[in-house]
């Protein structure tokens, strides 16, 4: 009875039964175990979080360091991404642990329209001192930092971050931060000691090209995976080392909720010890702190695909979606608009909305023209789909005009 009292295929659910960095991390199982006596919470210290379907059941709180709204800042939903990663219930995303609690604390500013949100290195102090602060009252066994930087702090912020994790530390919190999304050296805080790194890894357990690897020795899932987009809707494919040290909160919480006798570095070496060629294995690690069980019960309740029926004639082959025509790609003051010549009914434009500095930015329309308020792209890449199938990419030229 105890494997029924949870299920994400709840009513209005559109996310595959099963995400393609649950399958990657041996993690699928957590989606469908049986709920812990108590589940704990991860403190998500980014750009805010909206309560999207994906996350208002376990969205504890939404602050913000400056007093303002704990919604998602970021035009891109940065935050609420990563938190969807984490514990999304399966409407847009199923995440690493759909019975997550979420502390979310906003760390960024709250930008000019269009603009990117901005952080400081004092930001990481305050988030995770805040994130302390709420520990005892929602549990909170880990503190994840996916907003990485180059800026080098000061001795006199490097000695207040120090003095942060020891009292995370002194808490029993596990402080996870994101590796960075440029090959080569950590990036900081993930550089910094205490800080458990989490770098991006793909399918194959290598690392993803973006990922920094320089002195690195763990990787989760965190190229071309399962999310959802900056409205709430499924998403294929991300990519970032923040959705990996994202998920991998989600299995240590999980980890700590199924077995709260483990202290916090027994479970991050319990993750360690048992990855396959240092990328993530979930299901290994659980095996060795005992909970071997959780494993077989979740695993067992993993939906099964619809038998085929044997009458059925075969399926005829599915015609490919052509590829998006292009009409004209233009900024002016903010603005992005992408005109199609012509779009079939029941078909979807993507556009992914690359820039120089941050993260992609991923729009979805089912309209001939695509207006979205954003900084001047470095490149668009589009795409077609029709239901499950999507045509090959388009490199659009973007017209500046003035």
């Amino acid at each position: 009875m105890a494997l029924l009292a949870f299920s994400p295929a709840i009513a209005g659910a559109v996310s595959p039964p099963v995400t393609g960095q649950a399958a990657t991390a041996n993690a699928a199982f957590l989606a469908y175990a049986p709920p812990p006596a108590d589940a704990k919470a991860l403190c998500l210290v980014d750009t805010g979080v909206n309560a999207t379907p994906d996350l208002a059941p376990g969205l504890v709180s939404a602050t913000a360091l400056d007093g303002g709204t704990g919604s998602d800042v970021d035009p891109l939903a940065h935050g609420t991404i990563d938190a969807a990663v984490a514990g999304g219930v399966g409407y847009g995303v199923l995440g690493a642990w759909p019975q997550l609690k979420i502390v979310s604390i906003r760390g960024t500013d709250f930008p000019s329209p269009g603009q990117s949100p901005t952080y400081q290195y004092d930001d990481y102090v305050d988030g995770i001192l805040r994130c302390v602060a709420f520990s005892r009252e929602a549990q909170i066994a880990a503190i994840d930092l996916p907003l990485s930087s180059k800026i080098p702090p000061t001795p006199d912020q490097r000695e207040a971050f120090a003095n942060a994790v020891a009292q995370a530390t002194k808490q029993g919190v596990t402080i996870l931060a994101a590796a960075g999304n440029d090959p080569g050296d950590l990036q900081l805080p993930a550089n910094q000691p205490g800080v458990f790194a989490v770098g991006a890894g793909d399918a194959s357990s290598a690392a993803c090209p973006f990922s920094a690897t320089t002195g690195l020795t763990f990787f989760a899932p965190g190229c071309g995976i399962d999310q959802i987009n900056s409205v709430g809707e499924t998403f294929c494919c991300g990519n970032g080392t923040s959705q990996a040290s994202a998920f991998t909160s989600g299995v240590l919480v999980a980890l700590r909720s199924y077995a709260p006798e483990l202290t916090p570095a027994a479970a991050v070496q319990f993750l360690l010890s048992t990855t396959r060629n240092g990328h993530l294995d979930a299901a290994a690690a659980f095996r060795a702190a005992g909970l071997g069980a959780i494993v077989d019960a979740g695993t067992a309740a993993i939906p099964k695909p619809p038998a085929a029926v044997a009458a059925a004639p075969p399926a005829p082959a599915a015609r490919r979606v052509p590829r998006p025509s292009v009409k004209r790609v233009t900024w002016r003051r903010g603005v992005l608009v992408i005109t199609l010549r012509t779009i079939a009914k029941r078909t979807k434009l993507h556009a992914k909305l690359m820039f120089t500095h941050g993260k992609a930015r991923y729009v979805v329309t089912s309209r001939r023209r695509l207006r979205v308020r954003t900084p001047l792209p470095r490149r668009v890449v589009l795409h077609l789909s029709r239901g499950a199938l999507r045509s090959a990419t388009v490199l659009a030229r973007v017209s500046r005009r003035r």
